[in-house]
């Protein structure tokens, strides 16, 4: 009799537990899904936000708002949709309130993240302004790897007596030669570079109408003796190139064997 008691005692525990369970849980039915329509927004710039992932947690799974913030997804009206974006705060929407607005189509706004920074000290790379009226030196263009360790310039003659050991140094080491070598060649890169934007193959065979190795050649010729500027203008290419057609073509001549 005792054990039956306790079977009939247990039995209704265990309904009542099961009873309790399926009051609190919440069935979801495909036929109550309803879609869920919105536009995300900055809460600051009232601008649309685009490409916010909007998820829904029960499911795993969501959309994504277009470049203008807007969205469609379905969901139950029970569900909460999430919405993340890089640097703004996650944000929890119940679908209730979304479905529930006069227009059918919900404004969700979105804060964006602040983070403090710490102190930043900004310099200039100009020169400083001296407020105690000390001149101060101006500033070189030539590389620190590429100065000279004696002077700052080409030596005068004068100084052989006055530092007769750096003057020579500076012409007889070959530390000092190679950076001076080093700057002609970047000088000459950037004078050519400069000339280049008027003087070039395509103004030489416009002035001479020359083609082919003939035009090569011409090229080769204006090339060691066109004694132009830097700064020269098209005008004075095409001048000097004038002059040096009539050379090179006096210069052909004279090399042309006489008919026999």
């Amino acid at each position: 009799m005792l054990i039956r008691n306790i079977r009939i005692t247990l039995i209704i525990l265990l309904l009542s537990f099961g009873l309790n369970s399926l009051g609190y849980s919440q069935l979801f039915f495909p036929e109550d899904m309803v879609n869920v329509k919105g536009q995300v927004i900055d809460e600051l710039t009232k601008e649309a936000v685009g490409y916010v992932q909007v998820i829904n947690m029960r499911i795993r799974g969501g959309t994504m708002t277009d470049a203008n913030g807007n969205f469609s997804v379905q969901a139950d009206p029970m569900d909460t949709l999430t919405f993340k974006s890089l640097n703004y705060k996650d944000k929890k929407v119940p679908v209730s309130s979304i479905i529930n607005t006069e227009n059918g189509v919900a404004k969700i706004t979105i804060s964006p993240t602040r983070i403090l920074l710490g102190q930043v000290e900004v310099e200039g790379s100009g020169p400083k302004v001296n407020m105690n009226g000390i001149k101060v030196g101006k500033s070189v263009s030539v590389p620190v790897e590429l100065r000279s360790d004696y002077f700052a310039s080409k030596p005068k003659t004068l100084t052989a007596l006055t530092k007769p050991l750096s003057f020579m140094s500076y012409y007889l080491s070959k530390d000092e030669k190679e950076k001076r070598t080093a700057l002609t060649a970047i000088h000459s890169e950037k004078d050519w570079q400069i000339l280049s934007l008027v003087y070039n193959k395509d103004v030489i065979q416009k002035v001479s109408g020359f083609e082919g190795d003939v035009l090569e050649d011409f090229m080769l010729y204006c090339n060691a003796f066109n004694s132009l500027p830097i700064n020269a203008s098209t005008y004075d290419v095409e001048k000097r190139i004038r002059e040096l057609l009539v050379e090179y073509i006096d210069k052909k001549l004279k090399e042309k064997p006489p008919k026999p």
